[in-house]
């Protein structure tokens, strides 16, 4: 049985909102406060879930990768080390990030820490939706982790 599957949902869909909802609270020149607290909330429930998914997308891997069934074909192991690294980079941006927010809870009001906490928002969110779309692509067009 895979985990990884029903592991990545809930942290893709919570680390995009996050990342929509700084935005817009921004966007809005800072108001209501309920968007950017919510926004905050779903960083760390996403972060955790994030971690959550690179745990059991690497159990997932090994007992594929070591598996007896599938072929050692080195462009789908390179899709999936790919997959892997940019599971890692969404962990570890997000996480900046997380860390950068939680020591200083005012830092959307700095022009120049927002610049840089926005920015880290970003390259997530892009990590996030390149990893998730290679991810897909493991599944649906390599039949990787599928079970007849």
């Amino acid at each position: 049985m895979n985990l990884h599957p029903a592991a990545v949902h809930f942290p893709i869909a919570l680390l995009l909102v996050s990342v929509a909802l700084t935005l817009l609270y921004l966007r809005r020149g800072g108001t209501p406060a309920s968007l950017e607290t919510t926004a905050y909330h779903c960083l760390v429930i996403g972060w955790l879930g994030a971690v959550l998914a690179v745990l059991t997308g690497s159990i997932d891997a090994w007992r594929q990768v070591y598996g007896a069934d599938l072929p050692r074909d080195a462009g789908l192991l390179n899709r999936l080390n790919l997959h892997a690294i940019l599971g890692l980079a969404v962990v570890a941006v997000y996480g900046t990030a997380l860390l950068r927010r939680r020591r200083n809870p005012h830092l959307l009001a700095d022009p120049q820490q927002r610049r840089g906490y926005v920015r880290l928002l970003l390259i997530g969110a892009v990590l996030l939706v390149v990893g998730s779309w290679l991810g897909g692509q493991l599944v649906y067009r390599f039949g990787l982790g599928v079970y007849p």
